[in-house]
């Protein structure tokens, strides 16, 4: 019987030291929330001032690239515009000078022809009124 009174003694002497602990532990816990609730509005204030001031310096590189792209987007735009603006004017001067062709062949008069008719119409009129 005397291991027996020994283990027995020995499982009471564990309670207790597990008593303590969770006791600790308990105390550890309240301790820890009562400085997170005296501390929770300062650190939340901090937090918010952080992120704040992030938010300004990203908004300020967001805008500083961006400027930078376009800076560089539109220097090397710029030929391009140059060569479609040509393209573009090269194309107007084909297709005017084809429609003017078609035109010719199926014998509709330019307006340079219509112009030069008026003109002479208008030259003539003047002469008759002015033989009346």
């Amino acid at each position: 019987m005397s291991k027996q009174v020994k283990v027995i003694k020995q499982v009471k002497a564990g309670n207790v030291a597990n008593v303590d602990t969770a006791q600790k532990v308990w105390l550890a816990g309240l301790g820890a929330f009562s400085i997170a609730q005296k501390q929770g509005t300062v650190l939340f204030e901090s937090m918010v001032g952080e992120g704040k001031a992030f938010q300004v310096r990203s908004e300020k590189l967001a805008r500083k690239v961006s400027a930078e792209v376009k800076k560089v987007l539109d220097s090397r735009m710029q030929p391009i515009r140059i060569r479609l603006d040509a393209l573009r004017s090269e194309a107007e001067a084909k297709l005017e000078l084809g429609v003017g062709r078609v035109m010719s062949y199926a014998g509709i008069p330019s307006k340079a022809d219509v112009d030069a008719l008026i003109a002479r119409v208008d030259k003539l009129s003047r002469q008759l009124r002015a033989a009346k």
